[in-house]
């Protein structure tokens, strides 16, 4: 494996130059490279990127369902690192969103920290105004932003900022807040950018008649699922044992909690 693998040329060449970064822990400094799972989930991410944007594309790029634990944050900036030097991208502008401010500044460490890799300076939008302001520049740019700053002022519609088609949303738990295409942050995300394609990240995708996360982003780019983290020992077993605790109560006690 490791040699007709990992130390097939093309392949080699490409993990060197897409898959290396570093990770400061404190005063310690990790060099890291791509797991084989996020190496191939982050080529065939870039493919139906490529795809999607096109003028037969839907701008759907799919989702990547990796599990908790795999480094999908990695992933994240590999993907990254990677669309932004593609040719047919043509400088694109990637949008990484979120829904909590927790998780937009710990996404936002992150790529700051591989600036080498992705060739650029990421910027995280501070305001609804800062964000605007960030999706009018013509090309380029890497924006952190959580879907709650797309809320309309006046309870409108929102006005088209940008028609690019090299407009790429990588939502992060794209499980959540994706779905209300009606009157929602959502459907003013849309009418926001709407030429962009998306494309999600998450470990827990959802199938359901009313949320559906394939339906949002399109079909599955690359399934590593908690069964094959525990087989490659990238994550622990999880048993839950069911029990049923005994509880007494005296009489005079049951109409409080069951009036």
């Amino acid at each position: 494996v490791l040699l007709n693998g990992i130390f097939e040329k093309c392949r080699f060449l490409d993990l060197v130059r897409h898959f290396v970064l570093f990770e400061v822990d404190g005063s310690k400094i990790t060099k890291k490279m791509a797991a084989y799972h996020q190496y191939h989930a982050v080529n065939a991410a870039v493919d139906a990127t490529v795809k999607a944007i096109s003028p037969e594309g839907d701008r759907r790029v799919g989702v990547v369902w990796h599990t908790q634990g795999a480094g999908k944050s990695l992933t994240m900036v590999f993907y990254a690192g990677k669309i932004v030097l593609h040719p047919a991208m043509e400088n694109p502008t990637l949008v990484l969103l979120t829904d909590r401010n927790d998780l937009d500044q710990q996404l936002f460490d992150n790529f700051s920290l591989a600036q080498d890799l992705l060739r650029q300076e990421p910027e995280q939008a501070e305001s609804r105004e800062h964000l605007r302001g960030l999706l009018k520049v013509a090309s380029g740019g890497i924006i952190f932003t959580t879907i709650q700053k797309f809320l309309s002022e006046k309870g409108g519609r929102l006005p088209p900022l940008s028609d690019r088609r090299n407009i790429v949303v990588i939502a992060d738990e794209a499980h959540r807040s994706q779905y209300d295409f009606i009157d929602g942050l959502a459907r003013n995300m849309r009418d926001t950018l709407p030429n962009a394609s998306f494309i999600g990240f998450t470990g827990t995708p959802i199938e359901k008649a009313d949320r559906s996360t394939p339906a949002v982003f399109g079909d599955y780019i690359s399934i590593y699922d908690i069964q094959q983290a525990v087989i490659d020992g990238a994550t622990v077993r999880i048993f839950y044992e069911g029990r049923l605790a005994k509880i007494e109560l005296k009489e005079n006690e049951k109409p409080h909690i069951d009036p």
